[in-house]
């Protein structure tokens, strides 16, 4: 049985990670920051009762190395590791108008909070394991109004190459996912303030709708499998063709 972990699995992309990890007989650990919204998630997917949930802020240093530290104990190793966990953008606006700490809590949470991930989990690998980094088109492409954002997720596009070359020669593969525009609770909320938003934002991608995310629970499934076994610090952008133009 393999060992899965899956950062920020309690909804969107995170949960059918997690659900899919399930599916394929996986032993899953997951963390989110609401037991609440876990609990939730168990009462509507039942087959969740199976995952191990830790609650852990992974912007708390000392919590995330706590939580590492006991994935070690009980487990020894990781086999996979997908680094999701993001949580609601806190920088969006202009640049130049934004507060400093908003700024940093975003490069903490978006970055730094995930490159220490990445490395508890590389310490926990061996030959045959896989790790997926959840980034986005946003790390590929500018993006006004979420300038730290983008700087956030385009760091963390460096980092996943320079660390799969380092570590090719234990066997451990590292890649990332890119995702564009995923219909998700997030976007959900956004129906609030615009009823209009899905449609709106679904007439600039080429195939005029949003992922769902099962889709990009496919990419990442397929970057862990042994069907990628010779791929190797990519990024597989999973986007309907939008930043095709950009």
């Amino acid at each position: 049985m393999k060992i899965a972990l899956v950062t920020g699995g309690s909804k969107g992309i995170g949960l059918h990670t997690v659900l899919r990890m399930v599916e394929l007989g996986h032993q899953v650990i997951t963390c989110s920051r609401s037991r609440e919204t876990w609990s939730e998630a168990v009462n509507t997917y039942p087959q969740l009762a199976a995952v191990d949930h830790r609650c852990v802020d992974i912007s708390d240093e000392a919590a995330l190395a706590a939580f590492y530290a006991g994935i070690k104990e009980r487990y020894g190793r990781l086999d996979y590791a997908v680094n999701n966990a993001s949580p609601a953008l806190v920088s969006g606006g202009p640049f130049a108008t934004l507060k400093a700490e908003k700024l940093k809590e975003t490069l903490d949470v978006d970055f730094w909070a995930q490159a220490l991930c990445f490395q508890y989990e590389i310490d926990l690998m061996s030959d045959g394991g896989a790790i997926v980094n959840v980034s986005s088109i946003n790390g590929i492409r500018p993006t006004p109004r979420a300038a730290m954002f983008s700087a956030a997720k385009h760091a963390l596009e460096g980092l996943t190459q320079s660390v799969a070359l380092e570590n090719i020669a234990a066997g451990i593969r590292i890649n990332s996912v890119a995702p564009g525009v995923t219909w998700t609770p997030r976007w959900d909320e956004k129906r609030v303030d615009n009823p209009n938003i899905r449609e709106e934002v679904s007439d600039v991608v080429p195939v005029q709708r949003f992922a769902d995310p099962q889709e990009i629970v496919n990419a990442i499934e397929f970057l862990l499998s042994d069907k990628a076994s010779y791929i190797v610090g990519h990024t597989l952008v999973v986007d309907g063709g939008l930043t095709l133009t950009w």
